[in-house]
């Protein structure tokens, strides 16, 4: 159960990333901007990735 939670989180934050890269932006964005968009949307997705595996494998849920 744990690991289906854990899926379905991971998932979903890949589809926010993937949105969030591929998202056209308007054209007066700056270049720094553009630049770093993408590294910065995919460290986000690493860390988070990173959390919920810390949180599944080191501080299950308690079970009723």
């Amino acid at each position: 159960m744990k690991w289906r939670r854990f899926f379905e989180r991971a998932g979903l934050a890949a589809a926010i990333t993937f949105v969030i890269a591929v998202a056209p932006l308007p054209v007066w964005t700056p270049d720094w901007f553009l630049y770093w968009q993408v590294p910065a949307v995919v460290f986000l997705f690493i860390i988070y990735v990173g959390k919920l595996l810390l949180d599944t494998i080191v501080f299950p849920e308690k079970e009723n």
